[in-house]
């Protein structure tokens, strides 16, 4: 056979020992041939880390679903009506940490590509490897094209002549020539002789979802295990040598791989580390969501309000690990400031301008452990709604929702919570696995909240003193300073982000990885994605392949 003759790739078994493959027989003037790839010797796992709400949750005890995101509009539209019915009290009593688990049952789509990769054997089904390999873990619509996209080009890296295969010409090599993915460090463009050697082993790509409703300390323990079962797997059962992984990461799920490999032997494990939008050091837009509710479709499955989205992150140390860090510092056309204000402005130019800069300092002591200021995060009566069922309240002489040693008991509850934050804050400060690439958007047509600005309508001489008067739970307060009464509105998105994380954060891993990628939209001919599409497309998936391939390389373990 030349490498000219046209052939068709047809599924193989491997038991340990031998690659069998079958075969139908053909005339010989039948120009298309029979192809088996053989595995290499040596395995080394792509490992998918979803954000925060992108792992599928079931009630422990085989209750139902707890959180399942909607796929396809159908979906979105029957799960939209079954949550509307559903009151602060409800969610906080479905979505508690302590009540779910990792529900590996979620949609899988398949490409017809990937679905013949995957057909092993007759008797083996696509779909049910891709649920073993996890991907039944993730919320399809956010991650199932690029888990296709990975399995794909990482199982068809070169053609039969040894040349790159055509997607990755279109995908990498192209693209890196264009803008060289944003890069912010000296960039090394990959090669087709890299890409000979980097096929000298295989890739299979996995997911692992977490239950983000807990702090992400005790999140990755689930995915040590599951490095540990991937890599035992390839190494026992199909005799395949196997020891370390690729982590690639988006949002909240840069946290968890963080934290993994600061344990003691297991950043050894970790090849290395791709972070994808990453809040490094918090998001505003947490605080935002906690005093006027989400947006989008978020809204209605978290929280339409401050009353029931309180009611649910109070209680759940994993969202509050998002809340800017102590080190978080808003960067302003005037410079770096905190990132939390009140603001009047008379004129558009700013004429007549008054800010009061709210919770200066440590943001958990002045901002979220506040109990007395009209800018704090939480309004204790909203932790735990009245109608909650009491076997789910503290035990106190009463169990009135107006009793105060019931709020405070409340309030002591929420603050344990938030301290698992406080310490995983600590732990991961300034700590990244030694081999590193990570991307983040400072796209101007996706503006995040990299502050929290209370606009007021009309000027006060200090906005920080003040007594609340009233509150619409949707951003809208009023408030008493003095003699005069100020209504104070939060501001929309204003600065470059991808709508969630700001510049700002994704940026901050740059002093402590070898390669970072800053993307301004289409401006600078990169893609303008929101944050949580920032893998569905074609411009972040040869970021994504480029990086693998850097990694790999670097780390001079293909043999």
């Amino acid at each position: 056979m030349t490498d000219n003759t046209p052939t068709r790739e047809v599924p193989s078994q491997y038991d340990g020992t031998t690659v069998r493959a079958k075969s139908v027989l053909s005339p010989e003037g039948f120009p298309v041939r029979a192809l088996v790839k053989l595995y290499p010797k040596q395995i080394i796992p792509i490992i998918f880390i979803p954000g925060i709400m992108g792992t599928n949750l079931r009630v422990k005890d085989g209750k139902g679903y707890a959180w399942r995101p909607p796929n396809g509009k159908l979906a979105g539209l029957v799960q939209v009506i079954q949550y509307l019915g559903k009151d602060a009290a409800a969610r906080k009593k479905v979505l508690h940490p302590d009540r779910v688990e990792v529900d590996g049952e979620g949609s899988v789509s398949l490409t017809r590509k990937v679905e013949k990769q995957l057909k092993g054997a007759p008797d083996l089904d696509p779909e049910k490897l891709a649920r073993l390999f996890g991907w039944g873990e993730l919320h399809r619509d956010s991650y199932g094209r690029i888990l296709n996209t990975l399995q794909e080009r990482l199982h068809d890296i070169l053609k039969t002549d040894g040349t790159p295969d055509d997607a990755w010409v279109e995908l990498v090599l192209e693209q890196q020539k264009l803008h060289q993915f944003g890069a912010e460090k000296a960039f090394e463009e990959i090669t087709p002789d890299d890409l000979k050697q980097f096929a000298n082993a295989a890739y299979p790509v996995h997911a692992v979802g977490y239950n983000w409703l807990q702090s992400n300390n005790v999140s990755v323990q689930r995915l040590v295990d599951k490095i540990d079962a991937i890599t035992d797997f390839y190494k026992n059962t199909l005799n395949k040598d196997c020891e370390k992984v690729i982590l690639v990461t988006h949002s909240m799920g840069g946290l968890v791989a963080r934290a993994c490999t600061q344990l003691q032997g297991k950043s050894d494990k970790v090849l290395g580390v791709l972070h994808g939008v990453m809040p490094a050091i918090g998001a505003p837009a947490t605080y935002k969501r906690m005093r006027a509710g989400f947006e989008g479709v978020e809204q209605v499955l978290l929280g339409r309000n401050a009353a029931e989205a309180t009611a649910v992150l109070t209680q759940a140390p994993g969202p509050m690990e998002l809340l800017p860090t102590a080190e978080y510092q808003a960067k302003l056309p005037s410079g770096a400031q905190h990132w939390l204000r009140a603001h009047y402005s008379k004129g558009k130019n700013g004429e007549g301008e008054i800010t009061s800069l709210l919770g200066e300092g440590d943001p958990y002591d002045t901002v979220y452990l506040n109990k007395a200021d009209w800018w704090r995060l939480v309004k204790t009566e909203l932790i735990n709604p009245s109608k909650a069922e009491s076997k789910d309240k503290p035990a106190t002489t009463s169990n009135s929702a107006d009793d105060p040693n019931y709020r405070d008991q409340d309030f002591a509850a929420y603050e344990e919570a938030l301290n698992f934050a406080r310490t995983f804050h600590d732990k991961v400060k300034g700590q990244y696995h030694g081999n590193t690439h990570a991307y983040y958007a400072a796209d101007q047509a996706q503006p995040a909240w990299g502050e929290v600005r209370w606009s007021a309508g009309t000027s006060c001489p200090n906005f920080s003193n003040g007594v609340l008067l009233d509150d619409d739970l949707n951003g809208t307060v009023k408030v008493q300073f003095g003699e005069g009464l100020c209504k104070l509105e939060i501001a929309g998105q204003d600065l470059p982000g991808d709508g969630t994380v700001p510049e700002l954060s994704g940026q901050a891993p740059k002093n402590f990885v070898a390669q970072i990628f800053r993307h301004e939209g289409k401006k600078k001919g990169h893609a303008s994605y929101d944050h949580q599409g920032s893998y569905s497309n074609d411009f972040t998936a040869g970021l994504t392949l480029y990086s693998i391939v850097k990694l790999t390389l670097k780390a001079g373990i293909l043999k």
